[in-house]
C-alpha cells in the first residue's frame, strides 16, 4: 500500500497555517480597486477630477455647485481574488527524497486551502510540455478535499516545455488573477517566454522553484552514468572535485539568471530545497505578502 501524502498530520498543519494566515489577510480588502461604476459590492471611496470621456452619471453635482469644477465619485470594489495554481508534473519532478512532486503538491495544497479559507477562488492546472488535467475554479473551505483529491491524481511523467505550456494557459484563461507557478524550472530555454506570456495576459505572477539537495550538491564521485528521466538520454561521466565545482558554479549562475529576470519583470520568486519543511516555506511566502495582493 502506497504512502498517504495528505495524512492527518498534514491536515493539522494546514489548519495551523490557515489560522496564521488570518494575520496576514487582516485588513486586506480582497481585490480592492477604485472604480466609477456602481454595484451592490461598491462603497464610496474618494473623488477625482472629471476627464473628457468619463461617465457623466457619476459627477458629483453638489461639488460642482460649490466649486464650479467637475469631480467624479470613486467607489471601492471588493472582488474575489482568483488564484491559479500551476504545477509542473513532468518526469523530473519525480526525482528526490522526498520526490519534488510530493513537496510541490503539499505546498500547492496549503496555498490553495489558505486562499479558499479567505473566500478566494482557486483553480489548479498541471503541465508538462502541454496543459494536463485541470480543476475549474472552486471556492470555500469545504472544497479542501476536492483540491486534495485532484492533487492525488497527479503523477510525474513526460517532458517539460515550460514556455509552450504557460503560453497556452495564458491564451486560454481570460479571467486573470494571481498565477503561482510551482516547478523545478529545468527547462531554461522556455522559462522566460512562459512567464512573459502570463505577464502579457495581466496575471500577477509568483514563481516557487523546488529543488532537491542532490541537485544542489550531487553526492557523486568516479565513473557514473546519468540518465535524463524525461528524454531517456544517457551520458557517462568521470566525476571529480573540479567537475563538481564547475557544476555548482554553473548552477549558481542559472539561479542568478532566474532571480534577475524575475526581479526585472516584477515577478515574485522563491527558491527552496525539499529539505525545508513545507510549512516553513508557506510562512516565508506569507511574510513576504505574496498571497495578499
Amino acid at each position: 500500500m502506497g504512502r498517504v501524502l495528505f495524512d492527518s498530520e498534514f491536515l493539522k498543519k494546514l489548519e495551523v497555517l490557515r489560522l496564521v494566515s488570518k494575520r496576514f489577510y487582516r485588513g486586506r480588502a480582497r481585490g480592492e480597486h477604485h472604480t466609477v461604476k456602481r454595484g451592490t459590492s461598491l462603497e464610496f471611496s474618494d473623488y477625482r477630477r472629471y476627464h473628457v470621456g468619463d461617465d457623466f452619471r457619476y459627477i458629483d453635482w453638489n461639488i460642482f455647485s460649490r466649486l464650479d469644477q467637475l469631480f467624479l465619485k470613486l467607489f471601492t470594489a471588493e472582488e474575489d481574488l482568483v488564484v491559479h495554481l500551476l504545477l509542473d508534473t513532468s518526469a523530473s519532478m519525480g526525482f528526490g527524497t522526498p520526490p519534488k512532486i510530493d513537496y510541490a503538491k503539499k505546498v500547492a495544497a496549503a496555498l490553495g486551502y489558505i486562499a479558499l479559507a479567505n473566500l478566494d477562488r482557486v483553480g489548479i492546472t498541471a503541465f508538462t510540455d502541454h496543459l494536463q488535467d485541470a480543476l475549474p475554479l472552486v471556492r470555500g473551505k469545504d472544497q479542501l478535499f476536492t483540491i486534495l483529491h485532484h492533487f492525488e491524481r497527479m503523477h510525474p511523467q513526460g517532458e517539460t516545455a515550460f514556455g509552450k505550456a504557460l503560453m497556452e494557459y495564458a491564451f486560454r484563461h481570460k479571467r486573470t488573477g494571481l498565477a503561482i507557478v510551482i516547478s523545478d524550472l529545468l527547462d531554461p530555454e522556455g522559462i522566460e517566454r512562459g512567464l512573459e506570456a502570463l505577464l502579457f495576459s495581466r496575471f500577477d505572477v509568483v514563481v516557487l522553484q523546488i529543488v532537491d539537495e542532490e541537485e544542489i550538491a550531487p553526492p557523486f564521485e568516479g565513473a557514473i552514468r546519468l540518465v535524463d528521466v524525461e528524454t531517456g538520454k544517457e551520458r557517462r561521466l568521470s566525476v571529480d572535485g573540479r567537475l563538481l565545482q564547475r557544476y555548482q558554479e554553473q548552477l549558481r549562475e542559472y539561479f542568478q539568471q532566474i532571480e534577475g529576470f524575475c526581479a526585472r519583470r516584477h515577478i515574485e520568486y522563491i527558491r527552496t530545497s525539499t529539505i525545508l519543511p513545507f510549512e516553513d516555506l508557506i510562512l516565508k511566502y506569507l511574510r513576504q505578502g505574496l498571497h495578499v495582493r
